[in-house]
């Protein structure tokens, strides 16, 4: 198993070459997007979490196409969060363990056209906190099991594609960070058990909040996640308006540069790494600024940002305020600002600390 030092994890971070997934001994470690611009560049495609409880694909809730990929791939992003609930991507094998579906089989070939545009794919599995059947992980018994294996079994299916990174869960919110943490350190030892050494992220509960990282137990609590292989990120999700939800066009001046500064420090801190995995604003001049604020903030401390993931494009998403899925052949207006940090070189007011 491979093994990365805290102290050579931060060097690696400093890296022009992005993000470094770490693979078994039988075919090494591998550098990904040389040229990229740090931190990297992504987009949520969030579609095959549509439907709630619904079943049925097309109807219910459907995955990003190709030619999403081939999409934002022109523009320079660099990463695509894709979503999914676990039940939809496994199913019970009658043994007590997992097999794929059909759907884990779509978002394989999106994980392989991916990699032909030197793109990564996160596999977020976005159940706020509850297991495959429904189970609140960490307070419910048999929870925790049922999360580590599918999991595990998720990560048999692709432990040899070296662009996947496993986005462990999207906003645990019900249970306390301990209890999460059990979860989380199940599912990460499930991973590794699999054969699968690729970037893991992972959140905090509290709908894991940048904001509120260090003025909720996350802050100290998480400091015990365990990663056999320590090649992970935290994820955290912060968004601009009055109350951090991303439910308002509006936005609170000044959030764009200061809502991820107390989590930043805290990273920094404790040598840890870091991806914001949602963010988003509507398209009028005061959210363009913090949003462009909160790009520019994470470009000049990218010895802390790995990388973002915008909230989001892909299919179905209509008017929604924040979508960035071209309309009738267009680009969104986000689209402008976003571009400017999915280059090969951030903006010149956007330089790195020295």
């Amino acid at each position: 198993m491979t093994t990365l030092a805290p102290s050579t994890r931060r060097a690696i971070a400093g890296l022009s070459l992005a993000l470094l997934v770490v693979a078994g001994p039988s075919f090494g470690a591998f550098t990904l997007h040389e040229g990229a611009n740090q931190p990297l560049p992504g987009v949520n495609l969030p579609s095959g979490s549509f439907g709630s409880d619904g079943t049925k694909r097309e109807r219910d809730y459907t995955y990003p196409k190709r030619s999403d990929v081939d999409y934002f791939a022109s523009k320079g992003f660099k990463v695509f969060r894709i979503a999914f609930f676990g039940k939809r991507l496994v199913a019970p094998d009658g043994t007590g363990g997992f097999a794929p579906t059909e759907d884990m089989k779509i978002l394989v070939d999106l994980i392989d056209y991916a990699a032909t545009k030197d793109a990564s794919v996160i596999l977020d599995m976005h159940d706020y906190g509850e297991s495959f059947s429904g189970k609140l992980i960490g307070t419910d018994p048999g929870a925790v099991e049922e999360f580590a294996g599918t999991w595990g079994a998720i990560a048999s299916e692709v432990s040899r594609r070296p662009n996947v990174i496993f986005g462990l869960m999207n906003e645990p919110n019900k249970q306390s960070s301990a209890e999460w943490l059990k979860g989380a350190n199940a599912a990460t030892t499930a991973i590794r058990d699999a054969g699968a050494y690729q970037l893991v992220l992972v959140p905090g509960s509290h709908w894991d909040s940048a904001y509120s990282w260090t003025s909720t137990d996350n802050a100290k609590v998480m400091l015990g996640f365990q990663d056999p292989a320590d090649n992970f990120a935290y994820e955290v999700h912060q968004y601009l308006d009055s109350d951090g939800s991303g439910t308002h066009t509006t936005v609170v001046p000044g959030a764009g540069s200061e809502r991820l500064a107390a989590f930043t420090d805290w990273a920094r801190k404790h040598n840890a790494r870091a991806f914001l995995g949602e963010f988003g604003w509507a398209a009028n001049a005061p959210a363009e600024k913090e949003g462009r604020a909160m790009l520019c903030y994470m470009s000049r401390n990218q010895d802390v940002w790995l990388g973002w993931a915008y909230w989001a494009g892909g299919p179905w998403w209509g008017d929604y305020m924040f979508s960035i899925q071209p309309k009738d052949g267009a680009d969104r207006p986000q689209m402008h600002v976003l571009s400017e940090f999915s280059n090969t070189t951030a903006p010149a007011d956007c330089a790195p600390k020295t």
